[in-house]
C-alpha cells in the first residue's frame, strides 16, 4: 500500500463499514507532537474526523482521552491527551455524541429533500452545531403553512421508518442515481440513500433507518445572503427542545395565573395595560418636572441652575433641564446618579447664545465621559460615579467664566 503525503498509509475507516461500531481494536503506526499537541495514527479507526459540516468524534484510546479527530490525505489523526503505550489499542467512541450527530445529519438529508420537493429550494450550506443545526435554503421567504408542509413531509419519511443505505459508486456510474445535488468530489463517491426519497453524496455517519431520527422540528429562520437559513433539531435534541419550551411556557402561565393556551392573550393584555400605565407615568413625571423647575427657579440666586439627583432617569433629567431653560433665561447643569455610573445634562436658553458643547472637552480632560449634543443641550455619561459632584462643579465653574453669568 502506497504511503500518502503525510508519510502514513491511508487509514481504514471503520465508520464507513459500521456507523454503530462503539468499540474497536487497532494498531498504532505513528505518534507525533504538533504545536504542543500529541497526535496518534492508527492502521484503522472508528473515530469520525471533522468533515462535511459534521463535527468529529471524541472518546478514548486505551483509556487516554481523544479530544479531536482530523483527516489529512486519507490519514486520520487522533489528538490525544497524553502519550499512548504499546502497539495495540482499544478504542471507545463517545456513543451518545456519535448517535446525536447521526440523528442530526440524517435528519438534515431528509429535511433538505423535503424543502426541495415542496418549494424547490436547494440546500446551499449545512452546519451541525452543539445545540441546533442549520440549513441554508435557496429561497427568499416561506409562509408558515408551507414550512409546516416541509416539516410534515420530512416527518412522514421518519415515521415510515424507511431503510437508509450507504454505498460507493465510481464517477462514471454516478449518473445512475438521482442525486439531489452534484458531488463536490471525484473518483469513488459515497452515496447516502434514504430509500426512495433522497440520494446524496456524503461522507458522514448516518442512521440505518429513518425512524431512528426520531423527529425533525424547525425552530427558527433568518434571512442570510438573500436566502433563508433554518435552525432545526432532531431526535433527542427535539425532545430536549420541547422540554425547555414547555418549561418556559408553563413558567409564563404561572406568572399570568392562566392556562398555557391563554398565555399569548394574557401577555397582550398585560402589555396594553403597561403601555397605558407608562403614558400616565410620563404625564405625572412631566407635571412633576414643571413643578420642580418652578421651585428651582424660585430658589436659585444664580443664572446657572444646578442640581444632583439620585431618583431620575436620563430622560427625566433632560425634561427637567428643558423646563428650566424654557421658563427662564438660564443655564441648567443637572447630574443624575445610577447604580455604578452617573449622567450629566447641560442646557442653555437660546437667547443666551452660549454653545454648551464647549464644556465637553474641559470635562473629558478630567473625567471619562461619553456623549454629545447640540449648542443648547448636551447629554453625557460616565462610569466614574464617584466623580459626579466634581463634574457638576467643573461644568458650573466653566460656564460662569465663559458666559460671565453668576
Amino acid at each position: 500500500m502506497a504511503e500518502e503525503k503525510s508519510g502514513y498509509p491511508p487509514t481504514e475507516k471503520l465508520y464507513f463499514k459500521n456507523a454503530y461500531l462503539k468499540e474497536f481494536t487497532a494498531r498504532v503506526i505513528g505518534q507525533e507532537v504538533r504545536d504542543g499537541q500529541r497526535l496518534v495514527v492508527l492502521d484503522r479507526t472508528a473515530f469520525y474526523p471533522e468533515s462535511g459540516g459534521q463535527p468529529h468524534d471524541i472518546g478514548f484510546l486505551n483509556g487516554v482521552k481523544v479530544n479531536r479527530v482530523e483527516e489529512e490525505d486519507s490519514v486520520i489523526f487522533h489528538y490525544v491527551q497524553s502519550e499512548l503505550s504499546g502497539e495495540e489499542v482499544h478504542g471507545q467512541i463517545d456513543w451518545e455524541r456519535r448517535f446525536d450527530h447521526m440523528q442530526q445529519h440524517t435528519g438534515q438529508h431528509i429535511l433538505s429533500q423535503a424543502f426541495y420537493q415542496v418549494v424547490k429550494g436547494e440546500t446551499l450550506a449545512f452546519h451541525l452545531g452543539q445545540v441546533e443545526s442549520t440549513v441554508e435554503i435557496d429561497i427568499q421567504s416561506i409562509k408558515d403553512e408551507t414550512l409546516f408542509q416541509v416539516e410534515r413531509l420530512a416527518n412522514d419519511i421518519i415515521f415510515s421508518d424507511v431503510e437508509i443505505k450507504t454505498y460507493f459508486l465510481s464517477e462514471d456510474k454516478i449518473a445512475s442515481v438521482p442525486l439531489r445535488k452534484a458531488p463536490k468530489v471525484s473518483g469513488l463517491i459515497r452515496i447516502v440513500e434514504v430509500s426512495g426519497f433522497d440520494y446524496s453524496a456524503c461522507g458522514g455517519t448516518h442512521c440505518e433507518r429513518s425512524g431512528q431520527v426520531g423527529l425533525i422540528k424547525v425552530i427558527r429562520q433568518e434571512r442570510i445572503r438573500g436566502h433563508v437559513r433554518f435552525s432545526f433539531v432532531c431526535g433527542f435534541r427535539a425532545l430536549t427542545e420541547f422540554k425547555h419550551r414547555l418549561d418556559w411556557l408553563q413558567a409564563a402561565a404561572r406568572l399570568f395565573s392562566s392556562e398555557e393556551r391563554e398565555v399569548p392573550a394574557a401577555a397582550e393584555r398585560t402589555l396594553a395595560e403597561l403601555r397605558s400605565l407608562k403614558k400616565k407615568q410620563q404625564r405625572l413625571e412631566e407635571n412633576l418636572a414643571i413643578f420642580e423647575a418652578t421651585e428651582m427657579l424660585a430658589r436659585s440666586q444664580s443664572k446657572i441652575v444646578s442640581g444632583l439627583f439620585s431618583d431620575k432617569s436620563p430622560d427625566e433629567l433632560k425634561f427637567l433641564a428643558l423646563q428650566l431653560i424654557h421658563r427662564a433665561e438660564v443655564m441648567a447643569v443637572l447630574a443624575g446618579l445610577a447604580e455604578n455610573s452617573f449622567y450629566l445634562v447641560i442646557a442653555a436658553a437660546e437667547n443666551l447664545r452660549t454653545d454648551v458643547r464647549q464644556v465637553v472637552p474641559v470635562l473629558q480632560a478630567e473625567i471619562k465621559l461619553k456623549g454629545g449634543g447640540s449648542p443648547t443641550l448636551v447629554q453625557l455619561f460616565s462610569e466614574e460615579k464617584d466623580k459626579a459632584e466634581a463634574a457638576l462643579k467643573l461644568a458650573v465653574d466653566f460656564l460662569k467664566k465663559q458666559s460671565g453669568l453668576s
